[in-house]
């Protein structure tokens, strides 16, 4: 099983994008690095509660990338953000096949400098129920630790994101360039099912395509 460590995030991004990204993830840090023997969940904030919460949401759909439902996942993370206030124009969750999904949401800034794009997958490789000791796909804490499967690679950063994007637009928080968030499936197959879109241009995402850019 997967533990929630800040170490977790090292592995994913270019050393730009992690600089970049450790930035962004304070919000649910706090909710996760708790000291061992100690509830992780006690005495949250309500910005703590919604990072747990989203991150919960998100550990709990099942989205093992043979048999699971990434489609789900970015449909659900798309409806936090519009709960939010997010305008349907900055938050587009698509399908290139049945039970596959990516979400591209943005936060606008003031465009006085190039946007940064911030990437996490939320397909996960297999979990057999016989070979944990809890259920793979509930989100457990034990002695202040989370333990599921996507715990770390890569949900937590997936749910980082979108709990920070939840509290910059709650907070009126406006960077100087645009923050584009992707959650892309199909990363365990080496991105087959992820999809091109031109996040500049207002047009729908295209299926056909794989690579991603910000402009």
């Amino acid at each position: 099983m997967r533990w929630i460590s800040g170490s977790d995030l090292g592995w994913r991004p270019r050393r730009f994008a992690l600089l970049c990204a450790m930035a962004l993830l304070s919000t649910a840090l706090s909710v996760a690095l708790a000291t061992p023997g100690q509830a992780a969940t006690e005495g949250l904030n309500p910005n703590q509660q919604r990072a747990l919460d989203i991150y919960k949401e998100l550990i709990e759909i099942n989205t093992v990338t043979a048999t699971g439902d990434t489609a789900k996942a970015a449909e659900a993370m798309a409806a936090r953000l519009r709960a939010a206030g997010f305008p349907d124009a900055d938050v587009h969750a698509f399908s290139p096949a049945p039970h596959k999904g990516n979400l591209v949401a943005r936060l606008r800034g003031t465009g006085a400098r190039k946007p940064i794009l911030l990437v996490a997958h939320i397909d996960v490789v297999p979990a057999s129920r016989e070979d944990w000791s809890t259920d793979p796909f509930k989100l457990t804490e034990q002695d202040g630790y989370f333990y599921a499967r996507g715990s770390g690679d890569d949900k937590y950063m997936a749910a980082s994101f979108i709990a920070n994007l939840i509290r910059y637009r709650q907070e009126g928080y406006k960077p100087d360039r645009d923050i584009i968030v992707a959650l892309e499936t199909d990363e365990e197959i080496l991105d087959k099912g992820c999809a091109r879109h031109s996040m500049a241009a207002e047009k729908p995402p295209r299926p056909d395509r794989c690579r991603i850019r910000a402009q």
